[in-house]
């Protein structure tokens, strides 16, 4: 396997690792190399936080994938002190796992972070809905500046989850696997892919969100 457990903590939570690992490599049919994971308590996740990114985590991040293949994830023990509960902690790994999966398919370029985060939200906590409070066109949040301007996750992951239920996971797949031949066209690719412009998609999404309190 491509896991590489580099603490004890992350050892003891191998299975749950070992498991989202297998469900992705099952879900993009993708082998993504070796990747490094390691969980951490509080003090020391903050240290390595700040190390990579030059300050503090904000108060709802338990995890990070960083660009030297590591893979940072909180103790779930500690979970309650970063608003999410313990329960979670598996939907995180998974979280955080998928977004490696995606820049390994990508690479080197990048799908719009909406697209990342949508497809990671959707896969990691699909099961359990979303709540969509207020309707952001993906337009706006193609670039990091816009997504820290609305933080639309919860939009991201339903709008996959729709794309899933309407079109297919296949079609979601086929379109993250065509973004790194497509990266400098990516509306235009997800037109070939859906059969529909991604503004014709969007609105019908909304209309579905106006009928339902959660998706």
């Amino acid at each position: 396997m491509a896991l590489n457990f580099r603490n004890l903590l992350a050892y003891e939570y191998r299975k749950s690792i070992s498991e989202s690992f297998n469900l992705l490599v099952d879900y993009f049919n993708f082998e993504p190399g070796e990747i490094f994971i390691e969980v951490l308590p509080l003090d020391e996740f903050e240290k390595f936080y700040n190390f990579e990114y030059g300050g503090k985590s904000e108060d709802f991040i338990v995890g990070s994938t960083l660009n030297n293949g590591r893979i940072l994830i909180l103790d779930k023990k500690d979970f309650p002190l970063k608003k999410h509960m313990e329960n979670e902690f598996e939907e995180v790994i998974l979280h955080e796992l998928c977004h490696m999966f995606i820049r390994r398919l990508t690479d080197p370029e990048h799908a719009y972070i909406w697209i990342q985060e949508g497809i990671c939200e959707y896969l990691s906590f699909g099961k359990n809905g979303f709540k969509v409070k207020n309707n952001v066109d993906f337009r706006q949040v193609e670039t990091e500046e816009g997504w820290d301007r609305y933080n639309p996750y919860q939009q991201a992951g339903a709008f996959f989850k729709y794309l899933s239920k309407n079109q297919g996971d296949s079609k979601i797949v086929e379109f993250i696997k065509g973004i790194k031949q497509n990266s400098q066209r990516q509306k235009e690719f997800f037109k070939e892919v859906f059969g529909k412009e991604l503004g014709e998609i969007q609105e019908n999404f909304f209309n579905t969100l106006k009928n339902e309190k959660n998706i």
